[in-house]
């Protein structure tokens, strides 16, 4: 199974529009995850139709129309794991700790954004998954689960 991690795509305010290669990129893949700050629906109704499977949640920065659309924070099982998905809020000190305490049940990994930093670590024994931000650099991650293992690569797309 082969996911796609994308956040903070900041959709109009760092791009015009989500570009064709990360468009086609998630007709590709069995799953595409958005990690929030789309900044308008339309980005996420856009990822939605392209995708086979989509989980979102909304992060910080994303219009209310968003904010009432996605959640903030979602549980999701796939291939497995049990994933956590939040985008994250507030000063990156302890955002991985503020996070984790959002999920009654402990999830096997979370795919947060927020920091805009790439980020594949440890809390206790809970990782940490965050592909940093499109929008910024064209960057994503792409996931991909066989034999109960999670295998993680940072991938970045020209953006214009």
């Amino acid at each position: 199974m082969k996911l796609l991690l994308v956040s903070d795509t900041h959709v109009p305010t760092y791009l015009r529009s989500l570009p064709n290669n990360l468009i086609e990129l998630a007709r590709q893949v069995d799953v595409v995850i958005g990690l929030g700050d789309y900044i308008d629906l339309n980005t996420v109704l856009e990822l939605k139709s392209v995708a086979r499977n989509f989980y979102g949640v909304h992060g910080n920065m994303d219009d209310i129309d968003v904010k009432d659309t996605l959640p903030q924070f979602l549980m999701v099982h796939l291939g497995g794991f049990n994933i956590g998905l939040c985008h994250g809020w507030g000063p990156p000190y302890q955002l991985r700790e503020r996070i984790l305490k959002l999920f009654e049940e402990k999830p096997h990994v979370i795919f947060y954004g927020h920091t805009h930093f790439p980020d594949d670590s440890l809390l206790g024994n809970v990782r940490f998954i965050n592909p940093g931000s499109f929008g910024e650099n064209g960057s994503f991650a792409v996931v991909e689960i066989c034999d109960s293992r999670l295998k993680v690569s940072f991938e970045r797309l020209p953006i214009v």
